[in-house]
């Protein structure tokens, strides 16, 4: 761990960072969106089960709204509103598709019933590596 913290310490002071419309700024807001609103959907999923039937559309909602207020923050202090607009837009996106994945696939499902949908189960599989 001692060893990690070095390597860590040594690539931030050596690294020169920079912000750019690219590629890879973009894929990593649309990443960081999909691990993002996956989290927050497994924690609303673990942590407050009367909203579990909704725990996806939390998840994105979430996620969507804290991407949108740091980045009008961003706008604010620095313009660029394009760029901004294009992380906003990529992590949005990373983030409906880390909340649908979390809560179709990885999570288990809900058991719902419902006047307008019916009564539904999902189907679980696990298998251990």
């Amino acid at each position: 761990m001692k060893s990690f913290k070095i390597v860590f310490i040594v690539c931030m002071s050596v690294c020169s960072v920079s912000a750019n419309d690219g590629f890879n700024s973009e894929i990593s807001h649309f990443i960081g969106g999909t691990v993002m609103a996956g989290g927050i959907t497994a924690i609303v999923d673990s942590y407050y089960p009367k909203y579990k039937e909704d725990r996806g559309m939390i998840g994105f909602w979430i996620s969507s709204a804290s991407i949108v207020v740091e980045q009008g923050i961003e706008v604010a202090l620095h313009g660029d509103a394009k760029g901004q607009l294009m992380d906003t837009v990529s992590h949005i996106a990373g983030s409906a598709l880390g909340a649908y994945v979390t809560d179709q696939f990885i999570l288990a499902p809900v058991v719902s019933d419902s006047k307008a949908q019916g009564t539904f189960v999902g189907l679980n599989l696990q298998h251990s590596f």
